[in-house]
């Protein structure tokens, strides 16, 4: 994985932003499918990007900016919106198995101090 671009804290506020701004153009042209898919997938790749995690913002990319391809442009989605919505469900099912083998702090606390009351039994 790539070194993140800015901190969490700043990579949330700036795709927060942009998030409200999407809406705000949703509300301003009355134009909310397929629009909701931009003004939702977007910031949310922004995010990904800011924090180093190019993988996980292509597949978000492909699955909303797809979607919105799909609707705007009157494609077939029978088998393309799936098949879309499928890939990214696989993806992150895979990299949470395969990628996340190691056990954060929070995660190492909560098992010693579940330890430690079961010791306290």
């Amino acid at each position: 994985m790539a070194h993140p671009l800015t901190s969490q804290k700043r990579a949330q506020t700036v795709s927060t932003a942009i998030f409200l701004l999407g809406i705000a153009v949703l509300v301003f042209t009355d134009d909310w499918w397929p629009g909701i898919m931009l003004a939702v997938g977007l910031p949310l790749a922004l995010r990904q990007y800011l924090l180093g995690r190019t993988y996980d913002m292509a597949i978000t990319l492909l699955v909303f900016i797809g979607t919105f391809i799909t609707v705007q442009f009157d494609i077939s989605w029978r088998i393309f919106l799936p098949v879309l919505f499928s890939l990214g469900a696989i993806y992150i099912l895979l990299r949470e198995f395969f990628e996340s083998n190691a056990t954060t702090e929070p995660e190492r606390e909560e098992d010693i101090n579940h330890e430690l009351e079961e010791k306290d039994k």
